[in-house]
């Protein structure tokens, strides 16, 4: 997942040849029931959780029963789905179900989520992280914030996790992408280090998803759904 190559390293007036570790990229073509679906760039790491929890997060299948087999060989991955494929994407989202965390939960997972050899060293991951109510968790990381949130979707689904009974915490800014993903999967907190855009808040408030952004140290701040922060005393005077 991390590969070496040669740099000139600038340093004020000076300059060097190192060698300088960067985040491993490559191509895979995901097809579906042999046609090509899209080819996707991604970190040659957890490629089963990644197309698991791309094609459900993504809506093309609702259950992990639809995919019949899954083949991976060298740079092509080929699913074969019960049904007709592409015909089976649903757009529409999910409400969530009944779910709450401690703020000091959420400030711990943040912590875990943030120890990262493979960050510290390359500078070039997102990172992903489910927690769940038994104190496991499963962390992920990719060059690319969605495929990240995929993979920790397709652990959950490969390994029979109720997705409506986690929390997911992520590095990166929260789109409105990432918080559809989340809705489709039915999971009823996602929170980030990062910022959330606007189109993102609406799309969790609608879901039914607590939305937190800017989760470092003690602080953070919740934007949609507090009332599924356990230990916070919430008044009329918030309005949210």
């Amino acid at each position: 997942m991390i590969k070496e190559c040669t740099c000139i390293r600038v340093d004020g007036l000076r300059h060097s040849v190192v060698r300088d570790a960067v985040a491993e990229e490559i191509q895979i073509e995901l097809c579906i029931n042999g046609d090509l679906l899209r080819r996707v760039s991604l970190s040659p790491c957890h490629i089963r959780e990644f197309i698991a929890g791309h094609l459900f997060s993504e809506g093309y299948v609702r259950v992990l029963e639809e995919i019949d087999a899954m083949h991976i060989e060298g740079r092509r991955a080929n699913v074969t789905l019960r049904g007709a494929g592409e015909q089976n994407r649903k757009e529409h989202a999910e409400k969530t179900e009944w779910f709450s965390v401690g703020r000091d939960a959420i400030f711990r997972a943040m912590r875990m989520l943030l120890d990262s050899d493979a960050h510290r060293i390359t500078g070039g991951f997102h990172r992903a992280g489910v927690f769940c109510e038994d104190g496991t968790a499963w962390m992920a990381e990719d060059i690319g914030r969605h495929n990240a949130m995929d993979k920790v979707i397709g652990h959950c689904l490969l390994e029979r996790i109720e997705l409506s009974r986690v929390f997911v915490l992520l590095t990166s800014r929260i789109s409105s992408g990432l918080a559809l993903k989340c809705s489709r999967a039915g999971i009823p907190i996602l929170a980030s280090r990062g910022a959330p855009t606007s189109l993102a808040i609406e799309m969790a408030d609608a879901a039914g998803i607590t939305l937190i952004g800017f989760v470092r140290g003690e602080r953070m701040n919740i934007y949609t759904h507090p009332e599924r922060i356990a230990d916070l005393t919430l008044t009329a005077e918030y309005g949210l």
